[in-house]
């Protein structure tokens, strides 16, 4: 039995598509001296680069929506 048709779906989902990516660095882990450990690392840099780039996009979001929130104080302390 494959264990992850045990998996509950939504995970499932998840997994797949991790699986998908890590193997597009197939021949950077075959060639390491222990390639399951290689391959675990890999998925562990795959999700750390998500996390990071969504980490940057909440900055970037964060900063953009400060300068809205500024511009709207600049607009309301002008009326006074």
């Amino acid at each position: 039995m494959n264990w992850r048709t045990e998996l509950d779906p939504v995970l499932k989902e998840h997994c797949e598509e991790l699986i998908k990516e890590v193997s597009k660095e197939k021949y950077a882990y075959k060639v390491a001296d222990k390639p399951s450990r290689a391959q675990l690392w890999t998925a562990l840099a795959v999700l750390t680069k998500k996390v990071s780039d969504l980490e940057l996009r909440i900055k970037q979001l964060e900063k953009s929506q400060s300068k809205v929130e500024n511009k709207k104080l600049k607009k309301n302390l002008k009326k006074f």
